[in-house]
């Protein structure tokens, strides 16, 4: 008996001052209801560069997009900068479409001092 495929997942590292919050798979609402506590913990401490890589979602909806604006209120309440690192074309077209895209400070790549491979501090997977 095999394990299942999660269907999401979020990886966090601390780079110096930096958090970045890698997520995986399918920013649904599921994802939305499940990570929205643990990231609000992550950006407990205030005044910290926030990164949010996207390179890795496969899907994206409104339960999806309800959880990066909610990670938007938390990083204006706690007063820390936020960057969203882009998706596949695929699921970038849901924010172009919806226009938030227009609501985030946007990279194409994540900045090399933050790119380094190796353990993630944690992580939090949730089967399909």
């Amino acid at each position: 008996m095999g394990t299942p495929d999660p269907g999401f997942g979020l990886h966090h590292r601390v780079v110096d001052e930096s958090i970045v919050l890698t997520f995986r798979g399918e920013l649904d609402a599921w994802a939305d209801l499940e990570l929205a506590p643990r990231i609000a913990e992550l950006l407990d401490p205030p005044g910290a560069d926030v990164v949010v890589d996207l390179r890795q979602v496969s899907f994206l909806d409104a339960g999806g997009l309800r959880l990066l604006v909610r990670i938007k209120g938390l990083a204006v309440a706690r007063r820390c900068s936020l960057r969203l690192v882009r998706s596949s074309p695929r699921v970038w077209r849901v924010l172009r479409i919806t226009r938030l895209d227009r609501s985030f400070t946007v990279l194409d790549g994540m900045p090399a001092d933050l790119d380094v491979p190796g353990d993630c501090e944690g992580n939090l997977n949730r089967p399909a």
